[in-house]
């Protein structure tokens, strides 16, 4: 099975790489217009034929048409994930994608260690650093297939995009893996081992995060109603935003990375299909702070990083989340749950909710497996 990883490295400072990167952002941002098309986004086709002919020269025809497909991708991609699109985009970081192998010729790994890429100046053969933990995939790829690269502060950071081959695992051993707000990720196994990953630091830094919010939207209400500059506080706002997002981001990659290194080979985890937006047709309308609460909470992001991160080991699947925390995991009934603590008054079972729940998605799946019905989204790698 083949599949596709990205590595990351540092390319040592160049000016004229630094110089393309700037032509490729300029020659994206110059025909995004063009390619917002007053909300009606054009394809990478229909804007290859309006704007190649008076864009191309600023960088190699290769990169202006690369530039034209990820300028015609940004706006499918915002779309496909029901993202508004209310003006065209603008690219500020300094970026470049390189083709590399049987895609392009821009860039290219030399036998000697370095990197030989296309550059406004010409072709440049530049040194470049891998971090350990990336050696191994880097050396193991069956192809390189491209490289991004991005100013980050004074450095050039590369991420090169390449193609692995991985067995097949078909997924035997069962892994119970219930998602929460407060223990983020609780795991159990076919063996009984339990896995806990909190996320109460990141649950306390979004409460202050969302206090301090709070504070500068009242701020920037009394702003507008007096008619004063709003940018400080608008820019203040963004970077609360971002860093958010940062945050979250990291503790999924850090989350996904742990749940996968303590699962046994060839795997299946089992996850809830946690979805909300029925509740919105079906159920009365939900308070502010709980549609907060739900907006924070990255269920969906540890899944989708545990999806491409389990490839050789194992694979994904769900199964139907009703009652999972609610009923018994040794005779079926329904308990008692009191925050972290579960009793159950039939059989007199007592045990840590989260883990009560992981086990009850565990047994789930391998009923459902064992019946020969399948299960509700099985996903591979």
């Amino acid at each position: 099975m083949l599949v596709q990883k990205t590595v990351q490295m540092v390319i040592e400072p160049d000016r004229d790489l630094r110089e393309t990167l700037d032509a490729f952002t300029e020659v994206c941002n110059r025909i995004s217009p063009t390619a917002y098309n007053s909300g009606t986004p054009l394809n990478a086709l229909r804007l290859h034929r309006a704007v190649y002919a008076t864009t191309k020269g600023a960088v190699s025809s290769q990169l202006t048409c690369t530039a034209i497909r990820l300028t015609a991708g940004a706006y499918v991609a915002a779309r496909k994930h029901g993202h508004p699109i209310h003006r065209p985009f603008h690219w500020k970081t300094p970026h470049a994608l390189f083709l590399i192998g049987k895609r392009g010729r821009d860039a290219s790994f030399r036998k000697d260690g370095t990197l030989s890429i296309w550059t406004v100046a010409g072709r440049k053969h530049l040194s470049y650093s891998v971090p350990e933990v990336f050696r191994e995939t880097l050396a193991s790829a069956v192809e390189t297939d491209s490289v991004v690269v991005t100013v980050r502060g004074d450095r050039l950071i590369g991420h090169v995009a390449v193609t692995l081959e991985v067995p097949d695992m078909p997924g035997v051993v069962p892994v119970g893996v219930d998602l929460n707000e407060t223990n983020a990720v609780v795991a159990v196994d076919a063996d009984g081992r339990t896995l806990f990953i909190t996320g109460l630091h990141r649950k306390v830094l979004n409460i202050r995060t969302r206090k301090t919010t709070s504070r500068l939207q009242v701020k920037l209400e009394t702003k507008k109603a007096e008619g004063t500059n709003t940018r400080s506080v608008v820019r203040a706002l963004k970077r609360l935003s971002l860093k958010r997002s940062r945050r979250t981001r990291d503790f999924c990659h850090c989350a996904s990375k742990q749940l996968i290194e303590w699962a046994p080979q060839n795997c299946v985890l089992v996850f809830e299909d946690l979805s909300f937006s029925h509740e919105r047709k079906t159920s009365k309308k939900r308070s502010k702070a709980l549609n907060h609460r739900l907006s924070v909470w990255p269920r969906g992001m540890i899944r989708a990083f545990a999806t491409y991160k389990v490839a050789g080991k194992g694979i994904i699947d769900g199964v139907d989340p009703a009652y999972t925390s609610q009923i018994c995991s040794r005779c079926g009934l329904l308990g008692s749950r009191s925050r972290h603590s579960f009793s159950c008054p039939h059989c007199g079972h007592t045990d840590h909710s989260d883990i009560n729940a992981a086990i009850n998605i565990r047994n789930r799946f391998t009923a459902l497996r064992d019946s020969g019905v399948p299960s509700t989204t099985p996903e591979t790698s």
